[in-house]
């Protein structure tokens, strides 16, 4: 199986034609790795490096509210979505293309691999300045309430080169997960997320709001330089060259799967800002960062799934692309159970302590049990939503996900535009029970409708197998 070799050095190296840092590459030989072990180690790397990542980061999260106060820490979560949907407008989905072809093609040709990272790297920075752009001129109109605007106004602007550097970054990390570098990426998690904390906390501290902003750009600063690095070992690895010349020759691959997850998460990222906006509006900034800081649980949900799905993906679609049809379902299932109970488990748990988790932030933050319970149950559908997704990913489009997206988002919209004057922040929490709840349905048809169809073609597959004998 040959996309499942482990890449071996030899002796003989060939000079590329790229220059600079990618002027040599090494021919390489492969021994078969079975899936499950691939799975494991996969595993392991991830889940050593996002533990300390992740906890470093909601330290962070808790050092920012505490230093911030829930009003202000609002008004940095309302700064942070409208960064978020600005840099999912300006990413193009490149992570996603660029994890989608290079697992699909680093072993059997490395040089289309390697061009389609070249059109990423063209098209992840011309789009990155540009919204950067868009984002300091426009920030004037993207701030809610009045006593709040100028401060919030001011630092829309500051976020700027953090748009910047997290949009470049997106598509370095979909090519190390495309790689399966899950070593490489656990280094980066663990010096990233203590890195972040130390200077999220010096920042906070010596600035205020927005110190809170600028630790938040030269952390991703930070991030994009170690993601370089790392990408440029990874490619020496697998025998990749970045090519820019005849890169716009790979554009179809931005319009079957560039194109259609830009669009998702434009949707999905527009609604999440109007929801956020929408809360302030009504209730205030104090509930914003209430809700915010109990977003901290719902990441918690997402944390183990996350890891285990940044391997299975990437996986996933190697195995298909590989023609092994049979490990490829017994992969996807085994990871919508795995990542089902795992998120069943962790949000029982959590809702044991979760009004404790909250007073972690601070003597202001308090939530009712509704919306706790709502936030936490909102969180497993994402996670069974998620793995279902990933039947998505491994066709040959994405864009059934917009239509999905597209539902996702005018349920969350709408049932909050009727809920929200009487209940509050639960109102909010209860818009992303029924949105995801939806997602979980239409996601769950289209994984059944692809395994289906790769049933027949593993069933025509047997009957030419004994035709030929």
């Amino acid at each position: 199986m040959l996309n499942d070799m482990l890449p071996l050095p030899t002796a003989a190296a060939l000079p590329a034609s790229g220059g600079g840092f990618w002027h040599e590459v090494t021919i390489r030989t492969g021994i078969p790795l079975p899936a499950s072990e691939r799975l494991l180690r996969g595993l392991g790397w991830n889940a050593a490096g996002c533990i300390i990542g992740q906890g470093a980061s909601f330290a962070g999260s808790i050092v920012t509210a505490r230093y911030l106060g829930k009003e202000v820490f609002g008004q940095l979560a309302l700064v942070q979505t409208t960064v978020a949907a600005f840099s999912t407008l300006a990413g193009l989905g490149l992570g996603t293309t660029a994890m989608k072809f290079v697992s699909e093609h680093r072993s059997q040709n490395p040089r289309k691999a390697g061009s389609i990272l070249g059109l990423s790297t063209l098209v992840a920075v011309a789009t990155a300045v540009l919204f950067s752009l868009v984002l300091a001129s426009c920030a004037r109109w993207l701030a809610p309430g009045v006593e709040s605007a100028p401060a919030v106004i001011s630092a829309l602007r500051l976020s700027a080169p953090y748009m910047f550097f997290i949009t470049v970054n997106g598509y370095q990390m979909g090519t190390l997960s495309g790689l399966e570098a899950f070593r490489g990426i656990s280094y980066i998690n663990v010096a990233y997320g203590l890195a972040s904390l130390g200077l999220t906390w010096a920042f906070s501290w010596r600035f205020g709001f927005r110190g809170a902003i600028v630790s938040q750009g030269f952390s991703a600063a930070l991030l994009w330089y170690m993601y370089h690095r790392a990408l440029r070992v990874e490619c020496r690895r697998w025998n990749i060259v970045v090519t820019y010349r005849g890169a716009w020759s790979e554009r179809s691959a931005l319009y079957r799967f560039s194109v259609p997850t830009t669009a998702a998460w434009m949707i999905s990222s527009v609604a999440i800002w109007w929801s956020n906006t929408a809360l302030a509006r009504s209730c205030g900034y104090a509930e914003l960062g209430i809700f915010s800081a109990a977003t901290n649980m719902r990441l918690m949900v997402l944390f183990l799934p996350l890891i285990i799905g940044r391997v299975t993906t990437p996986m996933l679609n190697n195995l298909l692309a590989a023609g092994e049809l049979r490990g490829y379902r017994k992969t996807f299932c085994g990871s919508v159970i795995l990542n089902g109970g795992v998120a069943v488990l962790t949000a029982s748990g959590l809702a044991l302590v979760g009004r404790s988790i909250l007073h972690a932030f601070g003597k202001g933050f308090t939530g009712s049990p509704a919306l706790i319970l709502l936030l936490l149950g909102s969180a497993v559908l994402e996670v069974i939503s998620g793995c279902l997704y990933q039947a998505v990913f491994t066709g040959s489009s994405l864009w059934p996900q917009v239509a999905i997206n597209g539902v996702w988002a005018v349920v969350l919209v709408s049932t909050l535009q009727f809920t929200v004057s009487h209940d509050g922040v639960s109102a909010l929490a209860f818009s992303y029970l029924a949105a995801w709840s939806s997602s979980m349905t239409l996601y769950g048809a289209e994984a059944w409708r692809r395994l289906q169809q790769l049933e027949i073609r593993r069933s025509r597959m047997l009957e030419d197998s004994l035709c030929n004998r």
